[in-house]
């Protein structure tokens, strides 16, 4: 429903990419928030678009390319919250997918509540 709690990421092929999928889980299996496919979005889905737009989204992104906040942009999204894992000092390629540097960006993600 309205002002339900939903998270997106980039999910992208890197190691940030891959923390953003692991975080976004972990967000869901806690009951924190409700995790959605931000691929529908870049797809076009109409219904479900118009449908996220009445969540409180937060969105995690990996690196600088910023590719989830872009597509949110360019289809019109305006109130989410956001989380680059680069601001929180993590390095695209140079990252472990360990529990040290995911539990870095789970925690950060929590405090969006």
């Amino acid at each position: 429903g309205s002002g339900e709690k939903m998270v997106l990421c980039c999910s992208g092929s890197s190691d940030l990419g891959q923390i953003t999928d692991i975080v976004a889980r972990r967000l869901r299996d806690e009951g924190v928030r409700k995790m959605n496919c931000l691929a529908v979005i870049g797809a076009g889905i109409e219904k479900s678009i118009e449908n996220f737009k009445t969540k409180d989204i937060l969105m995690i992104d990996g690196c600088p390319v910023d590719c989830g906040k872009k597509i949110l942009d360019k289809f019109g999204f305006e109130n989410y919250q956001y989380i680059r894992l680069t601001d929180l000092g993590l390095q695209k390629g140079n990252t472990q997918v360990s529990e040290e540097s995911v539990a870095t960006a789970f925690e950060h993600a929590k405090t969006f509540v």
